[in-house]
């Protein structure tokens, strides 16, 4: 439900419409940041396995096998990359939102709406 089918219900005016919506947003912002927190963290640890076993390899001199570990392992490192962008997007947007809602809950504070 967007905050325009929010506002349009008779029994919730504009302002706590808008307010219902944006916390629903966050909740659900908080949700994807605790799953791709705990989805990050496991491809840190597997990306952190891959390169110990490349330093150990290169450690013995053994620089070819290492770069065939590393190859292996760029997907679990390009997934680890990937998920540690979109848990630093899906954090700003939670505080993007939080801010949001505390500045809709002052102007409707303010203008005796809420």
């Amino acid at each position: 439900m967007c905050v325009a089918e929010v506002a349009a219900l008779p029994f919730v005016s504009a302002p706590e419409g808008a307010i219902v919506e944006l916390r629903r947003e966050a909740v659900d912002a908080v949700a994807r940041q605790r799953r791709l927190s705990e989805e990050a963290a496991t491809a840190r640890a597997q990306a952190a396995e891959v390169e110990d076993e490349a330093r150990r390899a290169f450690a013995r001199g053994e620089d070819r096998l290492a770069r065939q570990i590393l190859a292996r392992g760029l997907c679990t490192l390009e997934t680890r990359d990937r998920l540690e962008r979109d848990l630093a997007e899906v954090r700003r947007a939670v505080v993007r939102l939080l801010g949001t809602i505390v500045r809709t809950e002052n102007r409707a504070w303010r203008a005796g709406r809420f």
